[in-house]
């Protein structure tokens, strides 16, 4: 029997990714075996990416127990899920929208998504019903790397590099997030999507 490391080196070699640009709009895929439980199997979209500052993500397909209304007073009545953004931070919470500057301050990460912007705006517009689960998410905490610590664990073999989607966070179940990301780039790595939690039990 193949250590898991052995396993994900014979079936793929991915120094093609240590020459994608990572940038704000990226997505960070995990490998098939990843062990941490914060990102097994897990889709972080990438919000910032430089070498002084490092990177910033949230991870998209992870559910918490929690809707907005248990974490935001001002939002009673708001049933809209909070997804878990990452292990940094847990006493924050964040927003991902499609409402572009309808919430002023909005930072613009391409393929028609947005991140953050003011907040008693959004609160306005969930309570007048404009922003819903259909153009808006909210993450509690958030995914953190120094640019070294992530370059690292890319070189590893980590983490796949992809870009992001609005039906990504708008569409897709996060049960399935993972494998239809990966079906949808192409052969190499949909036999990535195939491959099993755990291979000693394959």
């Amino acid at each position: 029997m193949c250590p898991t490391g052995d396993i994900k080196d014979m079936v793929w070699d991915n120094s093609f990714e240590r020459n994608k640009v990572i940038e704000p709009g990226s997505i960070l895929i995990a490998e098939p075996f990843m062990a941490d439980a914060n990102f097994k199997r897990a889709v972080v979209l990438i919000c910032e990416h430089s070498k002084m500052e490092g990177t910033l993500g949230f991870v998209l397909n992870h559910n918490t127990k929690f809707v907005v209304e248990d974490l935001i007073d001002e939002a009673a009545n708001c049933k809209m899920k909070v997804f878990y953004g990452g292990p940094c931070e847990q006493d924050t919470l964040h927003y991902i929208h499609t409402l572009g500057m309808q919430i002023p301050e909005s930072i613009d990460l391409g393929n028609g998504l947005f991140w953050g912007g003011e907040f008693d705006v959004l609160l306005d517009l969930i309570n007048s019903e404009i922003a819903t689960d259909a153009n808006t998410r909210f993450y509690l905490g958030f995914s953190g790397w120094s640019y070294e610590q992530l370059m690292g664990e890319i070189t590893e073999n980590s983490w796949v590099i992809g870009q992001s989607s609005i039906k990504m966070l708008f569409e897709y179940s996060s049960n399935d997030l993972w494998q239809q990301v990966l079906e949808e780039m192409g052969t190499t790595y949909k036999i990535l999507s195939k491959y099993p939690e755990n291979p000693s039990l394959n």
